[in-house]
């Protein structure tokens, strides 16, 4: 089975898959950047490290008003050659930041009305969010570290 490249979510938390077993495992939002244990085999599950994909409006709003931590969001599309150059350094930035932020990306044509909502104007685009506010953005490339360092994670 091929290793995900981007974690899902539901209105509830995001789902982590065990390293263990396998098993899927919600992590309530507000409970984000606590260890936990997998419900099925009881193995320690690791802190989120890979991008969150948001599928509907309901978990986009859920998870930056739920979130214990920072949620920094790309909103994107996939006819965008920015946001294609963009993806491995968002993934690494989710990598070093776990623990710390969670990143979420929204397709911004699967999703217009959140990117409405968010006066989304050009993409590649970040927002930053803390405790359910908009705190920060920025559009445009931006290497994992410079990226994590505009949002005070590292």
């Amino acid at each position: 089975m091929p290793m995900p490249t981007t974690l899902s979510s539901d209105s509830r938390g995001i789902i982590l898959p065990c390293p263990a077993c396998n098993s899927a495992n919600r992590i309530a939002f507000n409970r984000l950047g606590q260890t936990g244990h997998c419900g099925t085999c009881k193995a320690e599950l690791p802190l989120p490290a890979l991008p969150v994909t948001i599928t509907s409006e309901e978990n986009f709003t859920k998870l930056i008003a739920g979130s214990a931590l920072p949620v920094i969001v790309d909103f994107w599309a996939s006819w965008c050659g920015p946001c294609k150059m963009m993806a491995p350094e968002f993934a690494k930035a989710a990598t070093k930041a776990a623990g710390r932020a969670i990143l979420a990306k929204v397709n911004t044509e699967t999703l217009p009305g959140i990117s409405n909502t968010q006066r989304i104007q050009g993409i590649p685009a970040f927002i930053l969010y803390k405790e359910g506010k908009e705190s920060a953005r920025t559009t445009g490339f931006q290497p994992a570290e410079r990226l994590l360092v505009w949002a005070g994670v590292v």
